[in-house]
């Protein structure tokens, strides 16, 4: 196996046309470059320098190799570069999974900055809810998570994940635009004790739980008349008058006509947003600037959720 390094000073000296201007350009002493050669007609097992006067001069083999190392070195140089490319983030590939919601409104945000920062990287984005985005990180189908979970920011799992917060997604109450509540700014939870209620199916338990915990709070169990497929199919039913439901703020990127929006009064039930890799991942790559674009748009999304 021929040496890299040993390739190196080969090439140098043919280029430079002797020892010493070789030694100079690599800032070795005469004696190492000598030392080089000799170790490499060792490992080639055939004389690439021969003598000529004072100096020496490249044997066919020699000129024959130096030939092959100028082609060696540059695809190495080549590697290298591309290895530091991929480690920046500059190329390769980032999978993401995200529950729905993040997939209609906060990802959109993020990938739009991530392009613009990191275009030569190939985005494969997919949706799945929380349980199963988590799976795919695990397994390594995903690098990038976006998921629901039920723990705050100060209470998150030591486990083989990594969870950066993203922010806290508050619940609205959406009602029909006649409703007699309609024109409140905020709504109490226990003045809709008595209300029918639109429930979503595509959303599991802990989608939920927040919302279902602060009505129990507040005295009550919603009582569900409609279950609707997702929250767009949700804002129809109560736009017919059907109900009223209980929207995260994610989700309402679209508001109809017939139905107006109002926030809770009292403490707000909200979902839990994080983003999740594994370890190996959060610090190289695509990853960092992902997760920087994925901040950005969270906040924008908490700036929204205040006014």
């Amino acid at each position: 196996m021929l040496d890299v390094r040993r390739l190196r000073v080969l090439q140098a000296v043919v280029e430079a046309g002797s020892v010493t201007a070789a030694a100079a350009r690599l800032n070795y002493t005469p004696s190492a470059v000598s030392q080089h050669l000799a170790a490499l007609e060792r490992d080639a097992g055939i004389a690439l320098m021969e003598k000529s006067g004072r100096g020496v001069r490249p044997t066919p083999a020699g000129l024959l190799l130096a030939e092959h190392a100028e082609g060696i070195l540059a695809r190495l140089s080549d590697a290298e570069k591309a290895l530091l490319s991929l480690r920046d983030g500059q190329t390769g590939r980032l999978a993401i999974v995200a529950f729905p919601t993040a997939g209609a409104a906060l990802i959109p945000v993020a990938v739009g900055e991530f392009r613009r920062h990191r275009p030569e990287v190939q985005l494969d984005l997919t949706v799945a809810e929380s349980d199963e985005a988590l799976d795919a990180v695990r397994s390594g189908r995903a690098d990038l998570g976006v998921t629901v979970e039920t723990f705050a920011s100060d209470a998150v799992p030591d486990d083989d994940l990594v969870y950066t917060h993203l922010l806290d997604d508050p619940f609205r109450i959406v009602l029909p635009r006649r409703h007699r509540l309609a024109a409140r700014r905020r709504i109490p939870l226990v003045e809709l004790a008595e209300e029918s209620w639109i429930a979503t199916s595509s959303c599991p338990g802990y989608c939920q739980a927040e919302a279902l915990q602060a009505c129990t709070e507040a005295g009550f169990s919603p009582q569900v008349t409609v279950e609707a497929d997702d929250y767009p199919a949700a804002q129809g039913y109560v736009g017919v008058g059907l109900g009223v439901a209980m929207v995260p703020l994610l989700a309402l990127g679209a508001i109809r006509e017939e139905v107006v929006v109002r926030r809770i009064r009292g403490v707000e039930p909200v979902r839990h947003i994080y983003a999740v890799t594994l370890p190996a991942k959060v610090e190289n790559g695509p990853i960092p600037m992902m997760l920087e674009m994925l901040g950005l748009a969270a906040a924008e999304q908490r700036r929204r959720s205040v006014a």
